[in-house]
């Protein structure tokens, strides 16, 4: 009977021992839920007709070293959306793929090395109705997610740096803002979008 007892305490102490490591290994330490990502909009209202605000491209950033596509990132970061080369405007094309009423274009988010963490990125447009949308099929997602581990690799890439291009697509002209939330901050990126006739 003792046997039985002492095996049976030694499979219930190693049954602990393995839910307990499956448990660490299955949570990331330092990774916070997407659902703590998905702040509530603070995005700018701007009435229809007045000049879209854009955002300017952050000049603290070595943009001609780092070469990242779409020549240089708009916003105050860490995280830029490689709009600067066209002035802070999406030229949206027609989608040819999946077709439908959605346009877009490709873009480049560029995450500096300063943080590792996941990024959130929605948006809507501000001087209307209208929502941006990410990626997806005949109707894209609204919502872009940017894991720590999720990059392409480029020529003069920092270290630590990661980027992802994207397609961001819209159903509307007009000017729109897309909400970048991280662990430690949210930050607002205003572009235009101009649709293809």
């Amino acid at each position: 009977m003792r046997l039985i007892g002492r095996w049976v305490l030694a499979c219930l102490s190693v049954g602990v021992v393995a839910a307990t490591v499956t448990v660490a290994a299955a949570a990331p330490l330092d990774e916070v839920r997407w659902s703590v990502l998905r702040r509530p909009f603070h995005l700018p209202v701007v009435m229809p007709g007045s000049p879209c605000p854009v955002s300017r491209i952050d000049r603290r950033v070595p943009w001609e070293r780092i070469r990242i596509f779409g020549g240089t990132g708009i916003g105050p970061g860490p995280v830029y959306p490689g709009l600067g080369g066209t002035s802070s405007l999406l030229n949206a094309v027609k989608d040819t793929q999946y077709g439908g009423p959605w346009q877009g274009q490709k873009v480049f988010w560029y995450v500096a090395p300063s943080y590792r963490g996941r990024v959130l990125i929605r948006g809507k447009r501000l001087d209307g109705p209208g929502w941006l949308g990410f990626n997806g099929t005949r109707t894209p997602r609204d919502e872009l997610r940017i894991e720590p581990y999720n990059t392409v690799t480029w020529s003069g890439q920092p270290s630590h740096s990661r980027g992802i291009p994207s397609a961001v697509r819209a159903l509307t002209a007009g000017c729109y803002g897309a909400q970048i939330d991280g662990k430690n901050f949210s930050r607002i990126v205003v572009f235009a979008v101009d649709l293809t006739p």
